[in-house]
């Protein structure tokens, strides 16, 4: 019994010390484990510190870097801080304060956008003009746009307690968008209110938009009319002939347009302009439509006047011819007294002066002078218009004689009214007294002294209305050929009269110019030799008579020189068009050299095998106006016009010819310096 109960009581201690030994296992372990959490969640929270110290310096270096700023307003105490910058001072601004920087016309917009957010938004943004020069609140506006972020103290009733606002400076990228839009209304109000219809059509041809004068001209029922807008511009009568929806070109055409369905019918002018992107596809088409009506009744109406226009020329190249005759024959001057210069000028022609004298000299002249020698006498004696008829000393010939004078003198003004002086008639009517009449109308001569521009006048109208006639007449054809052989020779006979419409209108503005003094001239660094090859191919297309061959003599590589090029190409254009009127069979050839006479220069030429020259001729090619054969067409003004280039350049022009058909070649030199290369 004894034994049983040890053994039971040694049974249950060992019980025990396993059940401790397990206690002590367990609570070792839950240690470990718990050890084990506590330094997972020590690494845990560091790493989310640093990764979060991380994000804060990649946040501020992203804020920095954006130019923003950040303010904190607090609700409670009504005042704004720097969070991030320099935007409020350093002790922050009171809610008051702000307004006073924002601009007037702004201030309940930002009050909205606060109300927004104190009132329960999460989020709201605004813009604003802010005043940065400070307190003393100079105007000096910048565009801030203000996005708020709202922390609420109960989210419950959301009320918020502070609110973040970051602010970015948009005063650039608005004042871009206003520039932009103002220069957009610019250029839609140039659309609208242009002379020309426009209308701008998609890559299928569907129109886009079309201006009011075209919907005019069109003869539009609304604004967007679906004849024009469900068709595409290959449908409609005017151009569904000469376009090709499968490529088109630039084009610039007179003609008929008639669209029965809108009661269209009238003469236009067209231009249709593709427009492509950087790889060559079509993505717009412009449109411009001019109406011409009124302008051909009125070419029209011009063309029944041309014959009484021509009449009225030979009555006053007979009119020239007597009244030269008379100046020639006969013992008349006319003259002009200046009371500045105190002289008095004789002219035997309306050009180059004869004589000139002083006052006192013309006092001297008088027999039983009506005035004496001091100067307000005789401005006094000329202060009204005069016919005097006067016995005095001749003021043209040497003697003694006495001769009766005629004196018809009218005074003349400056553009204040103040008298300058005098001008007038004298004329000996002692030989001369039949020819009363013919004097009479000197004086009216002398009054239309615009006669010869008048003339000109007169002369380029027929010379414009003639490359006009075939333009419009030749446009009139094209869209009755049938064959592209028919209508390139048609288009090319139109260019080549619109090349000559241009031709005669530059020389028009070239004689403008010369009018205001002498032509412009601005010389620039140019490799002459590459630049002559070019204008060669240029004046090559003028050549296109048969059995006329065009040579261009290019002797350098490259010559360097500082002149104005496209001066030099007009002189060459004129020399080559004026050969290409007058030689019918052999060549044109053009070239240059350099000289070194004369300090150096560049000489240019252009030889022909045409008719040539007659030698009391030569002088005369340079005048303004001359024209040797009156058949030829142009204005005479092409020489004349080379010839003021290569005085306005320092330079010399002239003529070699050995007589009629044997051709001629004409010339020009122009001073420079050039650097030569020959390899």
């Amino acid at each position: 019994m004894n034994i049983l109960l040890t053994d039971i009581v040694n049974n249950n201690q060992a019980d025990v010390q396993s059940i401790s030994m397990l206690m002590v296992l367990v609570v070792l372990i839950i240690f470990i484990i718990s050890w084990v959490f506590n330094r997972i969640s020590i690494l845990r929270i560091r790493k989310n510190t640093d990764r979060i110290k991380d994000l804060s310096t990649v946040l501020q270096h992203t804020l920095k870097v954006s130019n923003n700023y950040v303010v904190k307003l607090s609700m409670q105490e009504r005042m704004g801080y720097n969070l991030h910058g320099d935007f409020l001072p350093k002790e922050g601004m009171s809610y008051e304060e702000s307004l006073e920087y924002i601009h007037p016309k702004d201030r309940d917009i930002y009050k909205s956008f606060l109300k927004e957010l104190i009132e329960g938004a999460s989020t709201s943004e605004c813009t604003y003009r802010w005043d940065i020069s400070g307190k003393e609140h100079l105007g000096h506006w910048r565009y801030i746009h203000d996005t708020g972020i709202a922390e609420f103290r109960n989210k419950n009733l959301k009320t918020s307690a502070t609110i973040y606002c970051t602010l970015k400076d948009q005063t650039e990228q608005i004042e871009q968008e206003l520039t932009q839009n103002q220069l957009t209304d610019k250029y839609r109000r140039v659309f609208e209110q242009g002379i020309s219809g426009l209308a701008f059509y998609d890559k299928n041809g569907k129109l886009i938009t079309a201006n009011k004068k075209m919907q005019e001209i069109l003869k539009f029922q609304s604004e967007d009319d679906p004849f024009y807008y469900d068709r595409t511009i290959y449908d409609l009568p005017s151009f569904r002939e000469i376009m090709d929806d499968r490529h088109i070109e630039e084009l610039f055409f007179c003609r008929k347009s008639v669209i029965l369905e809108r009661g269209v019918n009238c003469y236009v002018e067209m231009r249709i302009h593709p427009i492509y992107d950087e790889t060559g596809s079509l993505i717009y088409i412009t449109f411009a439509i001019r109406d011409i009506t009124q302008e051909r009744q009125l070419y029209l109406q011009n063309k029944k006047n041309d014959e009484r226009i021509r009449r009225a020329n030979e009555e006053m190249q007979q009119y020239e011819t007597e009244l030269q005759y008379v100046m020639e024959k006969c013992e008349m001057r006319f003259f002009r007294i200046s009371f500045a210069d105190r002289t008095c000028t004789f002219y035997k022609s309306m050009n180059k002066p004869e004589i000139q004298i002083s006052f006192d000299e013309l006092i001297e002249h008088f027999i039983n002078s009506p005035f004496s020698k001091e100067q307000e006498s005789l401005e006094e004696y000329f202060k009204k218009p005069r016919t005097d008829l006067t016995k005095m000393h001749p003021f043209f010939h040497e003697g003694e004689g006495l001769q009766w004078n005629f004196i018809d003198s009218v005074p003349s003004y400056d553009e204040n009214g103040k008298q300058t002086g005098t001008y007038g008639l004298i004329r000996n009517v002692n030989a001369l007294i039949e020819k009363q009449e013919q004097l009479k109308r000197e004086t009216e001569r002398a009054n239309q002294s615009g006669m010869m521009k008048s003339t000109f006048m007169a002369n380029m109208t027929h010379e414009i209305r003639t490359p006009l006639n075939a333009i419009v007449g030749f446009s009139d054809v094209l869209p009755m050929l049938s064959t592209p052989e028919e209508k390139q020779e048609i288009i090319r006979v139109i260019m080549n009269n619109c090349d000559m419409l241009m031709r005669l209108i530059n020389d028009v503005l070239a004689v403008s110019e010369l009018e205001g003094g002498s032509i412009s001239i601005q010389p620039i660094e140019t490799d002459f030799a590459k630049a002559f090859d070019d204008m060669c191919i240029s004046l090559a297309q003028r050549v296109q008579t048969p059995g006329v061959e065009f040579i261009s003599n290019n002797p350098y590589t490259s010559l360097v020189t500082t002149i104005d090029k496209e001066r030099i190409l007009q002189v060459l254009t004129n020399f080559v068009t004026n050969a290409v009127k007058y030689t019918q069979q052999g060549h044109i050839k053009v070239g240059y050299e350099y000289r070194e006479t004369d300090g150096g220069g560049l000489y240019l030429y252009c030889e022909d095998t045409g008719a040539g020259i007659k030698q009391e001729d030569q002088s005369k090619v340079f005048e303004r106006f001359v024209k040797l054969n009156d058949y030829v067409q142009g204005t005479g003004l092409g020489l004349n016009i080379s010839k003021a280039i290569a005085e306005s350049c320092k330079g010399k022009i002239g003529v070699e010819s050995e007589g009629e058909g044997k051709g001629c070649t004409f010339w020009v030199w122009i001073p420079c310096e050039a650097t030569i290369n020959n390899q």
